[in-house]
């Protein structure tokens, strides 16, 4: 660890908007990670008891977490001025396998199947606690908590008081921000909220730590993963839940149905079968490593445009402001264009992302052999300005070799019923 100085805070604003940037790529770089674990686990048609049920609700809510993460530093760069980020670019889109951002020591992320050991050395190090508060980093790197880079981000707010104008300087900043949908009914109740203040601002970033790392005892000093028991009352449920950090370290024990499961001395019990409760997945699928000829490569496209629309229709959302309220006699949604593209996200996460994953994560990637595809969640350029004609011509092709693409509620239906958003 090496010693703070002043030459390591914040203290300018383009410095700040640079920190906000770099946040934003590393919250979208988990999410890859934890849909492709979630996708994992052999669930779809058993029943709500099947042995790793209660991993895939658990990665499940992570993974909507990670998305609420993204979505708060968004609206904060909005919220300081800076409306140029974009997640749809191949700069900021990760590839897999490689170095989370500006982190020390170096973590590489890999797209691997859930199981202990991914839990451990990934899951676990990627929302590792941080260690008494004012820990050092320098410039953007390094840093060795997500913890320790947002209280940097924090202090340097605090520094720029009198430079951050929140948007007075354009009064209708505030409509770009994203604080509508539905987020997490598989974790806490915290949601997508309006930066409009140093102090929205800092219960963003406090949302954010609290949720992945776990919130600081009493002392200011170590996170404690609190864990949510029945005798709080019902309106505390926010406070009490687990952090990321402590469901992740219940599944590392074997307490969610997958692989080690450790006694209360933490010497091991027993194995669960992996081939009984997780697809055998490639690690770390890309294109380039899969035979033209193998019609999977092309549900492996497929999987990447779908991925590459839904951050460009978060794109479309974000400089799409919200329209003031039609009269009552009106609809105010359905005449709303924001609303519009805010409920195709979910439907598109829903009803495109997850069915042509879980499609993957079934399919062997070579016919007759155990080693099954998955979805590499790479940059998909699209030719045109707009993608869902692109989606649907994808689509149209694979539907002879996966039928299940087609249907009145397949892949093909919902991409008929999306926006026809335009890229920049």
């Amino acid at each position: 660890m090496t010693t703070k100085t002043p030459a390591q805070e914040i203290t300018t604003l383009p410095d700040l908007i640079d920190h906000l940037k770099a946040a934003a790529q590393v919250e979208l770089s988990t999410i890859p990670l934890y849909l492709y674990a979630t996708y994992t686990i052999k669930t779809r048609g058993y029943s709500q008891w099947a042995a790793g049920a209660s991993a895939q609700r658990t990665m499940l809510g992570v993974a909507i977490e990670e998305m609420l993460h993204l979505t708060l530093v968004r609206n904060l760069l909005i919220a300081v001025g800076d409306t140029s980020f974009r997640l749809y670019d191949k700069g900021v889109i990760t590839t897999y396998p490689g170095p989370m951002l500006k982190r020390e020591p170096e973590l590489t992320l890999r797209l691997r199947k859930l199981s202990s050991e991914q839990v451990r050395n990934t899951f676990l190090q990627i929302e590792l606690p941080s260690g008494p508060q004012g820990s050092a980093l320098g410039q953007i790197e390094p840093y060795h908590s997500l913890g320790e880079f947002y209280a940097r981000i924090e202090r340097g707010i605090r520094t720029l008081r009198p430079t951050i104008d929140w948007g007075r300087a354009k009064k209708d900043l505030w409509k770009f921000q994203y604080h509508r949908a539905y987020w997490n009914q598989n974790g806490g109740s915290d949601h997508p909220l309006l930066v409009v203040d140093e102090a929205s601002a800092i219960q963003a970033m406090q949302i954010i730590v609290d949720q992945g790392e776990g919130a600081p005892d009493d002392k200011g000093l170590l996170p404690d993963p609190i864990v949510r028991t029945d005798d709080h009352p019902p309106e505390e449920i926010g406070k009490w839940q687990a952090s990321h950090y402590a469901k992740f370290s219940d599944i590392a024990k074997g307490l969610d149905g997958i692989g080690v499961v450790l006694d209360d001395n933490g010497k091991q019990k027993y194995t669960i079968d992996d081939s009984e409760v997780i697809w055998p997945v490639l690690d770390d699928p890309d294109l380039k490593t899969v035979a033209a000829d193998q019609p999977v490569k092309d549900l492996m496209e497929l999987s990447n445009a779908v991925y590459c629309y839904v951050l460009a229709l978060l794109d479309a959302i974000y400089r799409t402001p919200m329209e003031a309220l039609a009269p009552k006699s009106l609809d105010p949604f359905t005449k709303s264009v924001r609303y519009g593209y805010e409920r195709a996200f979910i439907a598109a996460m829903q009803g495109l992302l997850y069915p042509v994953c879980d499609l993957l994560v079934r399919t062997p990637l070579v016919a007759n052999q155990p080693v099954h595809a998955g979805p590499p969640f790479q940059y998909y350029a699209f030719t045109t300005k707009k993608p869902k004609a692109e989606l649907a011509a994808l689509c149209e092709k694979l539907l002879t070799e996966f039928p299940a693409l087609g249907g009145d509620d397949g892949v093909q239906r919902q991409i008929a019923l999306l926006p026809d958003i335009e890229l920049p």
